[in-house]
């Protein structure tokens, strides 16, 4: 197992584009670390960078307190899981696991116990003798994590292992690596563009944007307490939905409604909100409710009128989409377009996602009274996208 310490770390190619830009964050000893960001921003350098497969243009690369920039990649002891299963076709699945060990010339002896180990902690046992062409592509996927695991590294370092998989694989396998790292306690850093493998998997998580570390959190600070609107933006399924805001004396104008700016929500503002500004307001899905659900006691929030487009019925939720009308921001529509997401207002108008309670008698093509919870209303900056309504302190 290994700390790995990234202080300041720069990667600039020689047509002087930074795709890495001072990533700086500690990953502990014995941590499952993720690195998740949209395609393109950074996370598979940043990942070849600490295994070494990319050059350091700038800062320290520090394993268990030794600068490693300079160390050849087969020197620092860790085990890369691919994208690709990336195993030899004409070899059984025993030999495919054992080749690493082959190559370092482990005594016979030892090779088959560390594969048989192995094997079994992955359930590959029955399938020892069999070929890749023979095997799923969960079990292929499998026989790539046990050659990472004979080698007993110091960290093993996963890029999108799961991406080649069927959306059912996926899940089972994401269960299969939680419990293997947790069996193991072997320093993970796994990196990922789906932000719901980051959520279920990793005890901590680090969200890029263009090249830049946005925030490094718990899943649940994340989700929780977003540092900006990106993070906000990016975390979260259905997606935060995004919509324009102006302060109207003690309340904030959303497209459809006016929210009370009332006891926590303004104490983490604080006084230097001024009349007129504008703002972005982020509304998790689980924030709506079908307002005849709610009960009498509706002061902490407001409630609307919306006409339902589209119900998504999944057994124990229930979505519903509807569409608002508004001025849009120039950072939304950015942001919308990098996110890909429907949820963010920006256009003249955007798709609501709303998760209610499955008692509630929504319908298709119908009006519906909802409400939302104001104390649960995130406020960002417009110009930087800062999260202005944060419960935690930054850093």
């Amino acid at each position: 197992m290994a700390e790995i310490v990234l202080d300041k770390l720069v990667k600039r190619y020689a047509d002087g584009f930074e795709a890495v830009k001072g990533a700086d964050f500690t990953i502990a000893d014995g941590e499952f670390f993720i690195l998740v960001g949209p395609s393109g921003c950074g996370k598979s350098t940043l990942l070849n960078m600490i295994v070494g497969l990319e050059d350091i243009t700038e800062g320290e690369l520090k394993v268990d307190g030794k600068v490693v920039n300079d160390v050849d990649p087969k020197d620092r002891n860790m085990a890369m899981v691919f994208q690709s299963y990336a195993i030899y076709p004409h070899m059984t699945v025993r030999e495919n696991m054992a080749f690493p060990l082959k190559i370092a010339k482990v005594p016979d002896e030892e090779v088959r116990r560390k594969v048989d180990e192995a094997a079994e902690l992955l359930e590959l046992t029955e399938h020892l003798d069999r070929k890749p062409g023979n095997l799923s592509g969960g079990q292929r996927q499998r026989v790539a994590m046990g050659r990472a695991i004979v080698r007993e590294p110091a960290a093993f370092l996963m890029d999108e292992p799961l991406s080649n998989l069927d959306a059912k694989l996926r899940v089972q396998m994401r269960t299969v690596i939680a419990r293997l790292q947790q069996r193991l306690g072997t320093t993970t850093i796994y990196v990922t563009h789906d932000q719901t493998e980051a959520m279920t998997l990793g005890d901590r998580v680090a969200v890029l944007r263009r090249g830049e570390v946005q925030q490094v959190g718990t899943p649940r600070e994340l989700y929780n307490d977003p540092a900006n609107l990106f993070v906000a933006g990016f975390i979260g399924s259905p997606s935060m939905n995004l919509l324009p805001a102006e302060v109207r004396g003690d309340t904030v104008k959303l497209p459809m409604v006016d929210i009370p700016l009332t006891g926590d929500l303004r104490a983490r503002l604080g006084d230097d909100l001024q009349e007129g500004q504008q703002l972005i307001a982020g509304i998790r899905p689980e924030n709506f409710e079908d307002a005849s659900l709610v009960g009498d006691d509706k002061s902490e929030g407001a409630t609307f009128k919306a006409n339902i487009e589209v119900i998504e019925w999944m057994g124990a939720e229930l979505f519903v989409h509807f569409s608002v009308a508004g001025s849009a921001h120039a950072e939304l529509a950015d942001l919308a377009e990098e996110l890909d997401n429907v949820g963010v207002g920006g256009s003249d108008e955007a798709e609501i996602v709303g998760r209610l309670d499955i008692h509630s008698e929504a319908k298709e093509g119908r009006e519906l009274e909802l409400w939302i919870d104001g104390r649960r209303l995130q406020l960002f900056d417009v110009e930087t996208g800062r999260h202005l309504t944060r419960e935690q302190p930054s850093g």
